[in-house]
């Protein structure tokens, strides 16, 4: 598969999800936060540009940007405001129609204000050289390979006016040992760069750095705050770049796949505290098909349907698991409490006797907090064991007593006299 085709496929797969989480997972994951991240983010932006930009600065209109990785639009359209032509692209065909749906844009207009179109992900083909007066794009390149980053920047480079502005948001580390880069065809988790990098991949595209501040956000994992980048065209590409061209596997690498799983099981996990109960069995049912051998998905779509007394779709979903995962032991025990409390003993002895193996030991590897939740289980599973004995035991005596009243049924039938058969009158 080639890279471009991977990268339109995956992001067509978000994008069906939830165009609005996607664009911008904010910590609400709702529409409000996803409106308010978008004015905030177009204000610096702006305010970003303004030093800069002599339009701007006397409040008139820029003449032309380009919003690279706009997704569904949400700070493309809040650009119309300073520019007289603004067009944004993505790699998403799914994003570039909701945008099209959602801003009211034409699907090709040269002439009109606002326009969106589809690009490979790795090139600005459509566009001549020095189309634009400025380029942006935020939350976009730091999730590319970074030979797609490189192409790109080569990119802005050629359909910027001499002089133009580039103003993106990026992850740049000080310490060259802070430097992060995932697999060569994961687009969704961050890169970080170092300074040496950061500064090359400028120079390579004849851009100079004119300005850099820190976003107000410490990502947690990272221990870093990304940054607002400004350059400004001041040459042309060290080299011509060929189209980046290359193969890449179908599947997603773990860090991605993790990365996409987790973010979608937050979603849904938003959506239950909202009770949007809907949205979020169909963002779990997505979660399970993208990894059917975790169980993380299968649960809380468990915790649902509870909460809908839909134990018929608890069965069906934790069955579902325990034919990627036979070992889960937390799916079998719920199995086995649905089965007692049915009074289904065979159901409860087939979920039994598959934990008992898996119960027998405590395995070495376990930490601390997980040997807690191990003996639990141990316990719970004892429990069951009393209890199916116990319904063994009752089953056992309503047998007997179904057999006792069957013999005394028969013993009165064969005790109770014959009529006497009635003579014929002659």
């Amino acid at each position: 598969m080639k890279l471009q085709d991977k990268m339109k496929r995956d992001w067509d797969r978000r994008a069906s999800v939830d165009a609005h989480y996607w664009v911008a997972a904010t910590q609400e994951a709702d529409l409000d936060s996803y409106e308010r991240s978008a004015r905030h983010d177009t204000t610096a932006l702006i305010e970003g540009l303004t030093p800069h930009l002599t339009a701007l600065q006397s409040g008139e209109k820029g003449r032309s940007i380009l919003d690279l990785g706009c997704g569904i639009g949400r700070m493309t359209s809040l650009l119309t405001p300073h520019f007289e032509r603004v067009v944004g692209v993505d790699v998403s065909e799914v994003m570039i129609e909701r945008a099209r749906e959602l801003h009211e844009a034409p699907s090709s207009a040269d002439e009109s204000p606002l326009s969106f179109y589809v690009n490979s992900g790795t090139e600005l083909g459509a566009f001549e050289e020095g189309s634009f007066e400025v380029v942006c794009s935020y939350s976009v390149l730091a999730h590319l390979p970074s030979d797609v980053v490189e192409a790109y920047f080569s990119e802005v480079s050629r359909v910027l006016e001499q002089g133009g502005l580039f103003r993106y948001q990026f992850w740049v580390t000080p310490d060259a040992d802070g430097a992060i880069h995932p697999s060569d065809d994961n687009s969704l988790n961050i890169h970080v760069y170092d300074e040496a990098h950061f500064l090359r991949l400028h120079s390579g595209a004849g851009l100079e750095v004119i300005d850099r501040e820190e976003i107000d956000y410490l990502d947690p994992i990272l221990n870093l705050r990304p940054v607002w980048v400004t350059a400004r065209k001041v040459g042309a590409p060290s080299e011509a770049l060929e189209l980046l061209s290359r193969e890449v596997s179908e599947e997603l690498s773990e860090d991605e796949l993790r990365m996409e799983y987790e973010l979608m099981l937050y979603l849904s996990i938003k959506q239950l505290e909202r009770e949007e109960l809907p949205q979020a069995e169909v963002i779990l049912q997505r979660a399970t098909h993208l990894a059917p051998a975790w169980p993380e998905a299968y649960l809380q779509w468990v915790e649902l349907r509870l909460q809908q007394d839909d134990l018929s779709g608890v069965t069906v979903l934790l069955e579902e698991l325990l034919k990627h995962i036979p070992e889960h032991i937390q799916a079998r025990l719920f199995l086995a409490q649905i089965a007692v409390a049915s009074e289904e003993l065979k159901d409860t002895r087939a979920q039994l006797n598959a934990l008992t193996p898996l119960l027998l030991e405590t395995p070495e590897s376990l930490t601390e907090g997980e040997v807690e939740a191990f003996e639990e289980a141990r316990q719970l599973y004892l429990g069951l064991l009393r209890e199916a004995e116990a319904l063994e035991a009752k089953q056992r005596q309503l047998e007997a007593r179904k057999k006792k009243l069957g013999a005394k049924k028969s013993a009165k039938a064969k005790a109770k006299p014959k009529p006497k058969p009635k003579r014929r009158k002659s």
